[in-house]
């Protein structure tokens, strides 16, 4: 028989769920006394380990409790009778029958969801739609002609990790934005956008939709959703990412571990700035050759005219206009701070340095408050559309991060700090992100939803983690917060193996209150 901690240790590595405390105050009092407050680490796309038996994902959707203001999932925690065919929800105690499906069900003969040792299991939407993942790079050119051919291999690396059908497109920046197209004809074309200009969101729609729609045969008509055309409704996309805590988990998004078709495949619409790899290969190959540095001249002690925040802006609406509620990742690569346009972080000659602790302290940093405005709108945008943004931040001054950390912490986006793109350490480090597991699924989730849902005597302050609130409060929300609170569900624009958050708890339980029935455990 297996001791307590062994027991404790199989759980944790079958569901990715860590308690800070294995027994549990039974009233506000005593939780008063806790040293570290109730909180449970969860690790949505936890790795199994290899001797561990593992349920396939189920080709069915999930039972779900009745109740209204519930919809729990049924799991092995329920109370069920056999003989009348209900099973009893832990959260809300309501009695719900089973499905027409389920008419077979016995002791002896149980469906997955109700084994003890498949605590956590993944489904397979029937109608929820797919669409491959979307990588949009965004590629500084001010830097030395060294640092850009150590990124151009990296980026070239990197695509051939991409699977055959993920959408690829490509913006380079200095002192302008270009926005390349792809599998072009005889010469390269590109937009190119002033770096100085803060456009309004429509006005860059305006823009990219002018020219976005493929060429079509006489008498075709534009594809639904392509830019040009009417869009084609896109908030079906599956929400890829962890269910409850303590019940079973939705289906990872695209490119995930274990991740199968879900119902009906969406094909991407036509688009020359954002296409499969499969089809751009060569072409996205040469144009990232074809990168130069930034040919804009630099005056004796001055800084290059670098417009990261224009470039962003342009990543994000692009996305925004094309893939809403897709999962897709904006990778980003800058060596040095923003010195041009919107999102500026510092000014152009090199006398007046950039913000520091003791300059931010004593209100000081004629630039942030600005620079944060900007950055922390393109965080809000990105989030609302399910995207990730990744900074990948190369150069030996500062570079801007401490403007831009909502872009990366609200979405779940990695962020790598280094001396040079040239060093092993980010080689190494931004490979990584391309991990595949043994099917060769990309370990990844995109636009993932996580909703946390708990029975009497408890109530949700909040979560510790690199995610955003999905702006949804019941009952079971505590008025004190702490970390992201005042909701119950969490958005990721991506998540990975990797990924852990911290769901803090409340005990709303009163002093001397009986424990209810089915609660002892």
């Amino acid at each position: 028989m297996a001791t307590w901690e062994e027991y404790l240790a199989t759980q944790q590595a079958n569901d990715g769920v860590q308690f800070t405390w294995n027994m549990w105050p039974h009233s506000r009092v005593d939780a008063q006394r806790l040293v570290v407050p109730l909180t449970c680490f969860f690790t949505p796309l936890k790795e199994r380990p290899l001797t561990e038996v593992t349920q396939p994902p189920l080709e069915y959707d999930p039972v779900l409790c009745q109740k209204a203001s519930c919809k729990a999932i049924l799991n092995p925690l329920c109370a069920v009778d056999f003989r009348a065919k209900i099973w009893m929800c832990p959260f809300c105690n309501n009695r719900n029958p089973f499905p027409a499906h389920y008419a077979a069900i016995a002791e002896d003969n149980r469906p997955p969801e109700l084994y003890p040792q498949f605590t956590t299991i993944e489904y397979t939407l029937r109608k929820a739609t797919t669409m491959p993942p979307i990588f949009v790079f965004v590629v500084d050119t001010c830097m030395t002609q060294e640092e850009l051919k150590s990124l151009k291999e990296c980026l070239q690396t990197a695509l051939s990790l991409l699977p055959a059908d993920a959408l690829v497109g490509l913006i380079t920046f200095g002192r302008m934005v270009q926005l390349h197209e792809l599998n072009t004809q005889g010469i390269s074309r590109s937009y190119v956008f002033k770096g100085t200009k803060e456009v309004t969101a429509k006005q860059i729609k305006d823009v990219l939709a002018s020219g976005m729609a493929r060429p079509m045969a006489p008498g075709a008509g534009a594809a639904p959703g392509a830019p040009g055309a009417p869009m084609a409704p896109m908030g079906g996309a599956p929400l890829g990412g962890p269910g409850p805590v303590g019940a079973p988990r939705g289906p990872p998004g695209p490119g995930a571990p274990g991740a199968q078709p879900q119902g009906p495949v969406q094909h991407a619409p036509a688009n020359k700035f954002l296409q499969p790899i499969s089809e751009c290969d060569d072409s996205i190959n040469d144009l990232i050759d074809q990168i130069s540095v930034d040919r804009w001249p630099i005056p004796q002690g001055h800084r290059p005219l670098r417009a990261t925040g224009a470039a962003l802006a342009v990543a994000v609406t692009l996305l925004e206009s094309c893939f809403p509620s897709t999962g897709g990742r904006i990778m980003s690569f800058i060596g040095g701070a923003c010195t041009h346009g919107p999102g500026a972080v510092v000014g152009e000659e090199l006398k007046n340095p950039i913000r520091s602790w003791n300059s931010i302290k004593e209100d000081n940093a004629p630039f942030m408050k600005k620079a944060n405005k900007f950055y922390d709108g393109l965080a809000a945008r990105v989030v609302k559309n399910g995207h990730a943004v990744d900074v990948y931040s190369c150069a030996l001054d500062q570079t801007g991060l401490l403007e831009m950390k909502n872009l990366f912490n609200s979405s779940g986006g990695h962020v790598v700090m280094g001396d040079s793109f040239n060093s092993s350490l980010f080689k190494q480090t931004y490979q990584r992100s391309f991990d595949k597991d043994a099917a060769g699924n990309l370990k990844m989730g995109f636009n993932a939803t996580m909703e946390v849902k708990v029975g009497a005597g408890l109530k949700i302050e909040g979560v510790l983690g690199c995610c955003a609130s999905g702006n949804v409060r019941n009952a079971n929300v505590s008025d004190q917060e702490m970390g992201i609170g005042g909701t119950c569900q969490w958005k990721f624009g991506a998540i990975s193996p990797r990924t852990t958050i911290g769901v803090v708890f409340e005990i709303a339980a009163q002093h001397g209150s009986a424990i209810p029935q089915g609660k002892h455990e």
